[in-house]
């Protein structure tokens, strides 16, 4: 029988996990958060899943049975995929997870900031009941929304947006043909000059770390306004903060930000006037985290069975 340990997660008891595994695998759960202490639980295991927990090239080299690996969510940041593939160690995250959500949450930003939601709101707690100060949003038709990253959430969400009026514009330099009803841009930079609403949709990699930078914003305006529901290290955060404390960017709505929970410059930003952040959480639903569990376990006894169900 092969084992499966559930390192760490806070999404639950691990009782929908286990009604997918058991009895055909044993399952145990941890609540860990080093590297030493996921190769003390699971040192006898074949199968991990992992929501925070790293899985570093020490940690694959200390468990010699593992087989599989498999993340609760969408990113891998955690997971060393180059020492997993060198180990032959099958890697997978559940990546049909929350997608509606995202979409849903990125463009009610969206829209919640042309309508100027957020800014009347602190307005009225401040001046009371006055426009003064509240800057006239333009009509959705002339108010483009750029799109950085055009898989499933980015198309969800262009479609969203798109039926309440806003144009569409996108960068993806893995797109090979331009999708109808969209304009694309050949660089991040020239997407931030045409829109009005940047809304990020990139995986969190050594090449997007930072990739919206100062100038960037710069691009995007002091009426632009960033989103980003996708990972806080796609920012560069001095450089946002500096744009909202100069007035050079205009707004900025962050699910996600670098340091969570946040300190430093995160910290800065999640009290900012010109920001409106909320705690990671535009995956949330009824039936987002239940749905998660149970296809993230179902698709580690798949791995695992695709090694013969046997340890």
């Amino acid at each position: 029988m092969f084992n499966v340990v559930i390192t760490d997660t806070n999404l639950g008891d691990g009782s929908h996990e286990r009604e997918v595994l058991e009895p055909e695998f044993s399952v145990a759960k941890h609540d860990v958060t080093t590297a030493a202490e996921v190769i003390e639980v699971a040192a006898e295991a074949d199968g991990l899943l992992v929501q925070w927990a790293p899985v570093t090239d020490d940690v694959l080299a200390a468990l010699p049975r593992l087989k599989a690996v498999v993340r609760y969510g969408i990113g891998l940041d955690n997971i060393d995929l180059d020492a997993a593939a060198r180990r032959g160690v099958a890697v997978s995250n559940v990546d049909d997870y929350c997608l509606a959500e995202v979409a849903d949450h990125a463009a009610a930003s969206i829209y919640a900031h042309n309508r100027r939601l957020a800014a009347g709101s602190r307005n009225l707690a401040a001046a009371g009941w006055t426009t003064a100060g509240i800057s006239q949003p333009p009509p959705p038709g002339q108010d483009p929304v750029g799109i950085a990253g055009f898989g499933r959430i980015g198309r969800s969400l262009a479609a969203r947006v798109a039926a309440l009026g806003f144009p569409v514009h996108v960068w993806d330099p893995f797109l090979t043909e331009t999708p109808e009803g969209v304009t694309t841009w050949p660089t991040l930079r020239e997407l931030a000059a045409a829109v009005g609403h940047l809304s990020l949709h990139m995986p969190s990699t050594a090449e997007t770390t930072g990739v919206v930078d100062a100038a960037v914003l710069a691009a995007l305006g002091p009426e632009g306004h960033l989103v980003n529901t996708a990972r806080g290290a796609l920012v560069d955060e001095e450089a946002l903060l500096a744009a909202l404390d100069g007035g050079t960017l205009g707004f900025a709505s962050l699910d996600v930000l670098c340091s969570e929970p946040p300190t430093g410059v995160s910290a800065q930003l999640a009290a900012h006037a010109r920001a409106l952040v909320t705690p990671h959480i535009a995956y949330l639903s009824t039936e987002s985290l239940p749905q998660l569990r149970v296809r993230a376990a179902q698709i580690l006894a798949d791995l695992l069975r695709a090694h013969g169900g046997q340890a």
